[in-house]
Formats: C-alpha cells, sequence, structure tokens
C-alpha cells in the first residue's frame, strides 16, 4: 500500500470543483432556482472531521514505543490507515465539489437565499479540508517503519 500523495488529492480536488461548478451552473437552468445546499452537510462533515481527529489522536498516543498496555494491534493499525486513505479522498472530493459550488453562488445573484448558501459551502470545504489533512496525518502515523537494513548478508551455507 502506497503513501497517499497530495498531488494526487490536488487533483481530485480540481476535478470535483469542476463538477460542483458545472452543476451548480447548470441546475438553475433546470429547476428554476439555486442549487440547494443542506445545512446538514455541514453538520455531517464537522463531525466526520471531529470523529477522525479523535480517532487519530487516540491511536497516535497508542503506537508511540512507550505504549506498552493498549498498545494498537498491527491490523487495527493497517485497517486504520486504509480508513485514513480513504478519507483523505472524500475530503479531497468533497473540497473540491463544494468550493465549485461556492464560487458559482458567488458569481450568481446576491439573495438571502444566495449568501446561505455561500456560507454553508464555505463552511462545508473548510471542514472537508481538514478532514483531508488529518486523514494525511493518520496515515502517516499509521505507517510502519521499515526495519534497519544489516550492514553485512547472511551467508546461508556455513564457510
Amino acid at each position: 500500500m502506497q503513501q497517499t500523495k497530495i498531488r494526487t488529492l490536488a487533483v481530485l480536488a480540481v476535478l470535483a470543483a469542476a463538477v460542483g461548478w458545472s452543476i451548480a451552473q447548470l441546475w438553475p437552468t433546470f429547476f428554476g432556482q439555486g442549487m440547494p445546499v443542506s445545512s446538514g452537510s455541514a453538520i455531517a462533515m464537522i463531525l466526520v472531521f471531529v470523529t477522525l481527529l479523535i480517532w487519530t489522536l487516540m491511536t497516535r498516543a497508542r503506537l508511540k514505543p512507550d505504549a506498552t498496555v493498549n498498545r494498537l494491534h498491527p491490523i487495527v493499525a493497517a485497517r486504520t490507515a486504509a480508513l485514513a486513505m480513504s478519507a483523505s479522498r472524500v475530503g479531497s472530493l468533497a473540497f473540491g465539489f463544494y468550493v465549485g459550488v461556492l464560487l458559482a453562488n458567488i458569481a450568481a445573484d446576491y439573495s438571502s437565499a444566495g449568501t446561505d448558501r455561500i456560507r454553508i459551502c464555505a463552511v462545508i470545504s473548510v471542514a472537508s479540508l481538514l478532514t483531508a489533512i488529518v486523514a494525511l496525518w493518520l496515515e502517516r502515523i499509521c505507517q510502519i517503519k521499515e526495519p534497519p537494513a544489516e550492514s553485512e548478508p547472511r551467508n546461508s551455507s556455513p564457510a
């Protein structure tokens, strides 16, 4: 399993921003109103961020070399790393999508509903970006260190 590259997350965010902007631009054409953005999405993304942050802090404490009693099992560490990889990608995609919707709403007419959509998109974007950052941190924490290489190769046959 390879480490997540920031470049990959940036590409995902840019592609999702293009999709979000396009959908937000086309929505009024088909439905006659601005694209609805739920405040529940903002609350959900904030909860995902807080939960992932708590899990990261707990994992970091349990993976320290001096932790002996509640040491994290290697399988749980591997599953946590996989969770972190997926969370970084989801955070990146949500960040890009809602930045695209945010940009489309900034360019649109100003109304009370439009400013509410702008605020909600900004909150979701920040929470998504923080989720991606914490997920990258969690992935780095769960990374298994390579054992030190021996300077002298062992011979299998006696001399």
